[in-house]
């Protein structure tokens, strides 16, 4: 009887471990069988629709985000320039003080002339749709 008890719990001992680790293995191979059967089984023609929709819309996202912050590049027109001119002529005529920046544009003016080789707001609008229309066709 005591013979029958220690024989059992040794064998108990001895085949514990055994059962485990055969039953971790059998745990394991059915995880990655479900996994790699749910994942193909889960896959449909809409989602790499999807795929290539999103990548088109953060190609998207990111071109108007680089046309907004050259959008807020200021550039000065001809327009602008002439008014500046004028400012700068009419104060001198009136012998009012010129600001620093009025002073180096004045030397400028003296030194170069009025030739200016700035664009009008028209034609910096018209370069400027251009580019973006560029930018923009390259995510289609």
């Amino acid at each position: 009887m005591i013979n029958q008890a220690i024989i059992s719990i040794i064998l108990s001992k001895i085949m514990q471990p055994s059962i485990f680790i055969i039953s971790r293995l059998v745990a394991i191979f059915l995880f990655i069988l479900t996994t790699t059967c749910y994942l193909d089984a889960q896959e449909y023609a809409t989602d790499r629709l999807f795929m290539k929709e999103f990548g088109k819309t953060k190609c998207r996202n990111m071109v108007e985000n680089k046309i907004k912050s050259l959008k807020n590049n200021p550039v000065m027109t001809l327009e602008q320039e002439a008014l500046l001119n004028q400012n700068v002529w009419s104060k001198l005529r009136l012998k009012l003080p010129l600001s620093p920046g009025e002073k180096l544009h004045l030397r400028k003016l003296k030194q170069k002339g009025i030739y200016s080789n700035k664009l009008s707001a028209k034609n910096i609008w018209a370069r400027n749709a251009e580019k973006f229309k560029g930018l923009r066709h390259k995510c289609k």
